[in-house]
C-alpha cells in the first residue's frame, strides 16, 4: 500500500476534506482533530500542521517548534487546539510520517468511527 492510499483510504476514511491543487488534503477543524485523534491511536506521526484560511497557509508549525518528535502528536494536538480556539473558519492539513511497517500492516487497521446511535449515549 502507498503511502497516499494509507492516507486516503483508511486514516481520512469518511472525514470531510478537500484536495488543493497541489494535492494537499486541507481539512475543517472538526474533521482534523479526527485525524490527529486517528494518527495517536495507530502511530503515525506528523511533522508540519499547516493553518489555512481563505485557501492560503495562514501558518505552519512543526514538531520541531515544539521540542517534539514526529512521532509525539502532543505537539499537534497543542497546536491545533491554539488556533481551532482562535478562529472556528481555520482549516488545517499536515504532513504525516507513515513508517513503512506501518503501510505494510495497513489492512489490519480500522479506525473507530463514531455511529450515530453512540454518539448520543
Amino acid at each position: 500500500m502507498t503511502l497516499e492510499q494509507f492516507l486516503t483510504d483508511i486514516l481520512f476514511k469518511d472525514l470531510d476534506y478537500k484536495v488543493t491543487e497541489d494535492g494537499v488534503h486541507v481539512f475543517p477543524s472538526e474533521s482534523f482533530r479526527e485525524v490527529i485523534e486517528r494518527s495517536m491511536k495507530n502511530g503515525v506521526g506528523m511533522y508540519k500542521v499547516l493553518v489555512w484560511k481563505n485557501d492560503e497557509v495562514e501558518q505552519v508549525l512543526t514538531h520541531d517548534q515544539f521540542l517534539k518528535k514526529a512521532t509525539d502528536l502532543r505537539w499537534a494536538k497543542t497546536a491545533y487546539f491554539k488556533y481551532a480556539r482562535e478562529d472556528a473558519n481555520y482549516h488545517f492539513s499536515g504532513e504525516f510520517k507513515v513508517s513503512e511497517k506501518l503501510l505494510q500492516r495497513a489492512a489490519l487497521f480500522v479506525p473507530k468511527v463514531k455511529k450515530k446511535d453512540e454518539e448520543e449515549e
